[in-house]
């Protein structure tokens, strides 16, 4: 149980990294933090048989209210944000690491795919994997994949990947990453008050 609460907190601390404004209507408007609340309550209900039901209606209801579709069985590390979170679909056997944000209308399909630290997945960008079962497709580290690339091949830590198929075009730095980003200006606002 403890583990889960800290998996949680992670998540709320980098939904405050987004959106830094004091308050607590930000947890009511903004569906980034609801989203992941029902999917971390349905993993948490689906370890237990006698609970796995609720966890597919927790399930259903981010689908009702928040258009994605984010199974219970999905491994995902502390720190998750989904963004304008409407039309993503994961597949029930991806792995995602910590910390990584992933935008509206993304798809994390194929059997297999596991998801490294750090990495952001932008609007309507597509990671499919065609594998049966011979391996997974594997996102590395510190990953910036750009808005409306489909990734079919493993891409390597430190880049950024765009395009129909995807390709690397840059390499960056560990710390060029969402996460360093949201942590820099959120220091940079504060020194400003």
């Amino acid at each position: 149980m403890s583990t889960w609460i800290n998996i949680v907190k992670k998540d709320i601390e980098v939904f405050c990294l987004v959106h830094p404004k004091r308050g607590v209507f930000k947890y009511l408007y903004y569906p980034d933090i609801r989203a992941v609340l029902l999917f971390r309550i349905s993993q948490r209900l689906f370890r237990n048989r006698i609970t796995r039901p609720l966890a597919y209606f927790c399930t259903l209801l981010n689908d009702f209210i928040h258009g994605i579709w984010i199974g219970p069985k999905v491994e995902a590390g502390p720190g998750l944000f989904l963004g304008h979170p409407r039309g993503l679909v994961v597949n029930p056997s991806t792995i995602i690491g910590s910390n990584c944000s992933i935008l509206q209308r993304v798809t994390l399909g194929g059997p297999n795919v596991t998801i490294g630290d750090n990495v952001e997945i932008n609007a309507g960008a597509q990671v499919i994997s065609n594998s049966r079962g011979e391996g997974r497709l594997n996102v590395g580290d510190n990953v910036i994949i750009g808005a409306g690339a489909v990734v079919v091949k493993d891409v390597p830590s430190q880049s950024v990947v765009v395009g129909v198929p995807a390709k690397v075009v840059k390499r960056i730095e560990s710390l060029d990453n969402w996460i360093e980003f949201r942590k820099a200006r959120s220091q940079e606002s504060s020194n400003e008050e």
